[in-house]
């Protein structure tokens, strides 16, 4: 866990440090079968560069905690992760699961029917189960969950970075683009933007689009059809850094650069650059790495029957920014000190 040793991470280096000396303890209190290796299943939409650095996340804390990871491509097609969970379970091959859950709800059968098969699942950054913004398991007998409120994602990236970019123009006339609007934290961002722009009558939603898969690609051709069709935006936003890098292509094509603001959901690396050398106005953090290591050291915690009673609070009970120890919004004046975790 050599990237948690950040001292810019006080939190997270204590949070990671107290699940690790538990699971240590643990071990040598067990005996042997406590070192057993673990096989876990990671389901995500593998193309996707946060859930690889979940998964790199994963493999760092199996590496120290003798346990594999093999993962299943789910795309963004909730059934398809469906089946697909329910192939592995009837394997019989692994101990655990870590997922980043595509439908909250459709999944729940399959989950169900894996903990009856004694297999452990703990989900990572989206909710698992019927209740929105719920951090704690909601499936009995679940190992754990690791996720930030879907709800408080949206009002930082709306009601805090949106506001404070829109602070000084009137009128503020924003086009969004959105990854997959069925995914739990785009809902949330949808309905901040209705209310944030009834409390803030500067900031007008002119335009705003589903599709853009949290791709470079297809944000980008939606960003051109959108700066078209509405030339008064003068702030573009997206729910992803991956395809914020696609319309900032598009706002330098259209010859906005310096005249449109741009703002982010869940700075990458390239995303970070960009809100230093001040071609974004600002974005919100992400920590997918810290998610896997969390979320592989519960699987594997549950696996070896060291840990019953579920995880959900005690690893992210409180939002990312308190985890890390960063704000959630991150613009140049403190964006110095930010580590991000994956590539754009």
């Amino acid at each position: 866990m050599k990237r948690l040793q950040h001292p810019g991470r006080p939190l997270l280096l204590i949070v990671a440090a107290a699940i690790a000396a538990a699971v240590a303890g643990v071990v040598v209190a067990s005996g042997a079968g406590a070192s057993k290796k673990v096989h876990i299943a990671y389901f995500a939409p593998q193309a996707n560069t946060y859930a690889q650095a979940t998964y790199q996340g994963l493999v760092e804390a199996g590496k120290k905690l003798n346990a594999d990871v093999t993962r299943f491509d789910t795309g963004f097609d909730a059934q398809k992760e469906y089946s697909q969970i329910q192939d592995a379970t009837t394997l019989k091959k692994f101990q655990a699961f870590v997922i980043i859950a595509l439908d909250p709800v459709s999944l729940v059968p399959a989950v169900k029917a894996a903990i009856k098969a004694g297999i452990k699942v703990v989900n990572t950054d989206l909710v698992l189960g019927p209740r929105f913004g719920v951090q704690k398991p909601q499936v009995a007998g679940q190992a754990g969950t690791v996720v930030d409120l879907p709800g408080y994602r949206a009002q930082s990236e709306v009601n805090q970075l949106l506001v404070l970019a829109c602070k000084d123009l009137n009128p503020c006339n924003v086009g969004w683009i959105a990854g997959f609007a069925t995914i739990d934290f785009e809902r949330s961002i949808k309905y901040q933007l209705g209310a944030v722009t009834k409390t803030h009558p500067n900031i007008k939603l002119v335009a705003y689009q589903d599709g853009g898969g949290y791709l470079a690609d297809p944000a980008l051709k939606i960003a051109q059809n959108m700066l078209q069709a509405h030339p008064n935006i003068n702030l573009l936003a997206t729910s992803g850094d991956q395809m914020t890098l696609g319309a900032e292509i598009a706002v330098k094509g259209a010859g906005g650069t310096g005249k449109i603001r741009i703002i982010s959901g869940g700075l990458s690396c390239p995303g970070q650059k960009a809100v230093q050398d001040g071609r974004w106005f600002g974005g919100t953090i992400a920590v997918p790495k810290t998610e896997g290591v969390i979320g592989a050291t519960i699987a594997i915690y549950a696996a070896r029957g060291q840990k019953t009673t579920p995880y959900g609070t005690i690893p992210v009970g409180v939002s990312a920014s308190k985890l890390s120890g960063y704000p959630q919004v991150m613009t140049k004046k403190n964006i110095g000190k930010y580590k991000c975790e994956y590539s754009g």
